[in-house]
């Protein structure tokens, strides 16, 4: 590895005013160029590249096969397209607990009292899963993240996060139904 970017890497990760502006000029020529067009997005965009780079040169993850400038466009242009496919793939999303029940006066007591108890169902459900699942379905469901990112960040393989997924939701199956066998009406 080249001394200059061993000097980068080492301010950058020190926080060294000087190596973080080159560093984040580099991010910048990528995030704001035009092809993209993530204007209103590419200062999050950028401190998500910061946050990757981080823990890239952290782990060692840069080998010097390439100049570092290179290395810092490739990840700012692959946290660009994914983010990119996502928005294209999935509606923004809104935080659940934002999001106000609408009110229907239209419908029934009847049908009001029924998707309470749906509701507390889900809930009881959810209590019953532990800690490893709810935290699982909170990255999965409301953050939306894909298994290889859960499983960087977990420090596993994405087959392991996989397996633990299908785990999870096979034991809220299970859950689900020993909930509904209890709560069935006794004729």
């Amino acid at each position: 590895m080249a001394p200059a970017n061993d000097d980068l890497i080492s301010g950058f990760l020190k926080g060294d005013d000087e190596s973080s502006r080159q560093i984040d000029a580099w991010i910048h020529e990528v995030v704001r160029h035009p092809k993209f067009g993530l204007k209103a997005e590419a200062a999050d965009l950028a401190q998500d590249v910061r946050r990757k780079l981080l823990s890239a040169l952290r782990d060692g993850r840069f080998h010097g096969s390439s100049t570092l400038r290179t290395y810092v466009w490739r990840v700012a242009q692959h946290v660009a397209i994914d983010h990119l496919r996502m928005r294209r793939t999935r509606p923004a999303a809104v935080p659940l607990d934002d999001v106000a029940e609408p009110l229907d006066r239209d419908r029934s007591p009847e049908a009001l009292m029924l998707h309470a108890e749906r509701r507390a169902l889900f809930h009881l459900v959810l209590a019953r899963l532990g800690d490893e699942c709810r935290d699982l379905f909170h990255l999965i469901v409301f953050d939306e993240r894909g298994y290889a990112e859960i499983a960087r960040q977990l420090g596993a393989s994405e087959g392991a996060i996989k397996v633990r997924a299908l785990r999870c939701r096979e034991k809220a199956m299970r859950e689900y139904k020993s909930v509904t066998s209890q709560r069935a009406p006794r004729l």
